[in-house]
């Protein structure tokens, strides 16, 4: 089946409501099924939307399954706004080179011309600004990566029993797989404001990783676990630190049933650590920059600050996120959202802890930890979860809208 949709525009005007508004594109989760069509399904999705960091705002979500290989999909997302600010990015994921091995490739650059960042001077002393107080930039990320994947275990048997309905699986049964990954990756960090000289920072060098995973449908997981281990080593350079850099991530998800009004509710825990240990506290040289750092802040852990909001040698951070999928899904009777797979909606509520050193000390991380809370939903759609977030903290509060569930 060839299937091209153009008819979808969303409106994110949550920007009149906050203070500051993010849109940060994230790596693209693509739920595949066991069917496989033997022609390309393309999908593409208009975007239109306001924000107070960028003003208007439209562009383009497309993908094409089947390019390739049946389970290769082409992800591209582009937007740009009335202030000049612009999003671009490319991915090719699932393309199996092996019965084993899989890779992925991805670029993205970006530029949002109406930024506030907060960098420690002492890491950063291109900037007078103390680390509290945030400086006005004009901010441009650019993002390579080749991940190479390789799939030690899986329970093939469990994955084949999976039947969906109405978008999600009958019966819970945890799916057990294990993964060994390895990532080359090249970013780069340009800032221009008028408060200091131009701000550069750059690293390029390789990732691995090993992914245990249990759950049960991973865009919305009722029950299982999911636990990961990343190493990543930058061999440094003459204008770039050499550095080692590890984290981990631990994730749990509780079923708490369904109701008279739910399809499904869910408590999911994470807990996440992070640290250099080549980092010297006396020697600049030997710090990255700062967003290879350990960081909190962002669309992922400590939703109510700015992207690297607080970075340091080490990380700590804690979440709890309930989410429900209400029986009430009228997306279907909607002209126009009614040519899309869309499934379901979801609505969640988080809260979360976290605290950055530039020691590894589990006793000095949990003291006088930064909170931060909010609500946000998520939206089932092409076999792609699109989430919109809204956190606030005691410093500020902001709109994040990306993909894939935060943990």
């Amino acid at each position: 089946m060839k299937r091209v949709t153009l008819s979808l525009s969303l409106c994110l005007a949550c920007g009149l409501a906050s203070p500051w508004v993010q849109a940060e594109p994230s790596e693209f989760e693509i739920y595949q099924t066991e069917t496989v069509e033997a022609e390309l399904d393309t999908v593409v999705i208009p975007i239109v939307g306001a924000m107070s960091s960028t003003g208007l705002i439209g562009g383009a979500v497309a993908s094409v399954t089947g390019l390739g290989q049946p389970h290769a999909q082409l992800v591209g997302f582009g937007a740009y706004s009335v202030n000049d600010s612009y999003i671009s990015f490319l991915g090719y994921y699932n393309y199996a080179l092996t019965e084993r091995w899989a890779m992925d490739l991805s670029a993205l650059q970006a530029e949002f011309t109406d930024s506030t960042l907060y960098l420690d001077p002492s890491a950063n002393p291109q900037t007078a600004a103390p680390a509290t107080t945030g400086i006005d930039a004009a901010y441009l990320q650019r993002d390579l990566a080749l991940t190479l994947r390789y799939r030690l275990y899986e329970d093939t048997a469990a994955a084949s029993r999976v039947k969906l309905e109405q978008g999600l699986p009958v019966g819970s049964e945890s799916i057990n797989r294990v993964l060994f990954e390895i990532e080359p990756f090249y970013q780069t960090r340009d800032l221009r404001t008028v408060e200091s000289d131009n701000i550069e920072g750059r690293t390029y060098g390789v990732s691995t990783t090993l992914e245990f995973d249990s759950r049960d449908f991973w865009p919305t997981p009722s029950i299982g676990q999911h636990s990961y281990a990343t190493v990543l080593r930058d061999w440094g350079g003459s204008d770039r630190a050499a550095y080692t850099r590890w984290e981990a991530q631990h994730s749990r998800y509780l079923d708490l049933g369904s109701s008279g009004w739910s399809r499904q509710q869910t408590l999911a825990l994470t807990g996440y650590l992070s640290d250099i240990p080549t980092w010297d506290n006396t020697d600049p040289s030997s710090q990255p920059d700062w967003f290879a750092q350990s960081v909190l802040g962002g669309s992922e852990r400590l939703r109510g600050y700015g992207n690297d909001r607080f970075s340091n040698r080490s990380a700590l951070f804690y979440a709890a996120e309930y989410r429900v999928i209400p029986n009430w899904q009228p997306q279907q009777q909607i002209p126009l959202l009614n040519r899309y797979d869309f499934p379901w909606w979801q609505a969640a509520l988080f809260a979360e802890l976290g605290k950055t050193e530039d020691r590894l000390s589990l006793s000095a991380l949990h003291r006088d930890m930064e909170w931060s809370a909010g609500f946000g939903l998520r939206f089932f759609i092409e076999r792609m979860v699109a989430r919109a977030d809204f956190g606030f903290s005691d410093e500020e509060s902001l709109f994040h809208f990306t993909v894939n569930q935060a943990f």
